[in-house]
């Protein structure tokens, strides 16, 4: 016998149907970042689309930002209770963003059997553990090289670009004697914010000194490597390797003076090597590691994604962050972003049709080892600029490097508390 709905029902039934759309996705989320802001081409707009056609369940909503505005955002959205679900992060807000409880940890998800990716082949800095957990994974990764110009090299008498710290001392004083304007090495120590000229020029040659600025999560500033890599500092500054007004001058200032041709060597990410190319392509031009006083480390840094703790779409958050870390997407956002890929597995995919530089970056870093301590660093932009401020009146000559250190240590502790 046949059932039939009463009229009301009917009524009923077909009154919410007219109110509905004919469908609706399973899930809605925001992916808050500063990535699109870099590629006016349109780039990630176009991921989102194939994401969505690969998913119809799930809709993106890019949320683009300047770099200098995201982490602002995400702490003020997170506080009132409207942050996005994926989030775009830099290692050295890590610490910050645990205090406050922005981050999902993602152990669980990692562990899960249908990934597109092996945890075993993302870039190792970003996954190391904080408190027993890992907090985001690496989308790409910039390592910091040595940019050289070749021709300054040559006209200071040399025949190939520095290997070694000894071999770096020798040769940015003698481009320094050429005058004219023309310096060995950029170094900037500006305060002016964000005072990150440290992490920028002292970090990587610390790490090519075997040394570390942390004791897992504990400052460890005040050891013997990092002594010895600032008395290296000050060895250049009074043989005068060092660009001139170290202390007023930013990372920006030195990538142009090298762009302009003034500059022999400068230390930054590899990235640069786009602009220093496409801005000026009669430049003799190269890039090494950067030089070594017996360890072959790099410093690397890169966008790395990450969760909202407060995310209502966790899941459907996750399988866009696997999407992103598989290695045939992974491949498309290193080239778009000329940076190594986050899952190494990518970087054959990368390597064919890559610019130049970015396979020479491949090459010269081939078995060397990443690190990334900033994430661990108490308040970064703070203890960014206490190392500038006290490696400033180191070479002011009003402090030894072993005062330097110490008054790092000394300062960064009283950060924690």
């Amino acid at each position: 016998m046949k059932r039939h709905l009463p009229k009301w029902a009917l009524a009923a039934a077909t009154s919410l149907a007219t109110l509905l759309p004919a469908s609706l996705p399973a899930a809605e989320i925001e992916w808050l970042q500063w990535f699109a802001a870099e590629d006016p081409s349109g780039f990630y707009d176009g991921l989102i689309e194939d994401f969505e056609a690969k998913h119809p369940d799930i809709t993106v909503k890019l949320v683009t930002q300047p770099f200098g505005k995201v982490r602002e955002s995400i702490v003020t959205d997170t506080a009132i209770g409207v942050g996005s679900d994926v989030l775009g992060l830099n290692m050295p807000w890590t610490t910050e963003f645990l205090d406050i409880g922005i981050l999902e940890p993602l152990d669980d998800y990692l562990a899960r059997e249908d990934n597109s990716f092996a945890t075993t082949d993302l870039v190792e800095a970003p996954i190391g553990k904080i408190n027993g957990k890992t907090w985001m994974v690496p989308l790409n990764a910039f390592p910091f090289v040595m940019h050289v110009n070749m021709g300054l090299v040559k006209q200071a008498g040399f025949d190939a670009p520095p290997a070694t710290w000894e071999e770096l001392s020798e040769q940015a004083a003698a481009i320094s004697a050429l005058e004219n304007g023309i310096s060995g090495l950029g170094m900037p120590f500006s305060s002016q914010p964000p005072s990150n000229g440290p992490i920028l020029t002292f970090l990587p040659l610390l790490y090519a000194n075997g040394g570390r600025i942390m004791d897992g999560t504990t400052p460890n500033f005040d050891n013997a490597k990092v002594v010895e890599t600032m008395e290296f500092i000050k060895t250049l500054n009074e043989a005068g390797a060092i660009a001139p007004g170290a202390a007023s001058r930013t990372g920006g200032v030195d990538l142009e003076e090298f762009i302009a041709g003034r500059t022999g060597f400068l230390i930054s990410p590899g990235v640069h090597s786009s602009a220093i190319t496409g801005r000026n392509p009669d430049i003799d031009y190269t890039l090494v590691r950067v030089p070594s006083n017996g360890t072959n480390a790099y410093r690397v840094h890169g966008w790395e994604l990450g969760i909202s703790a407060d995310s209502r779409n966790k899941d459907a958050a996750w399988t866009f962050v696997n999407y992103l870390l598989s290695p045939e997407v992974n491949a498309r956002v290193a080239k778009a972003s000329n940076a190594l890929p986050g899952n190494l597995a990518a970087l054959d995919a990368v390597r064919k049709g890559a610019d130049a530089t970015l396979v020479k970056q491949m090459d010269i870093l081939a078995g060397d080892s990443p690190v990334e301590e900033m994430r661990q660093s108490p308040k970064a932009v703070a203890s960014w600029s206490l190392m500038t401020e006290e490696i400033q009146a180191m070479l002011r000559g009003d402090k030894t490097p072993e005062e330097a250190a110490a008054a790092v240590q000394a300062r960064w502790m009283d950060l924690l508390k």
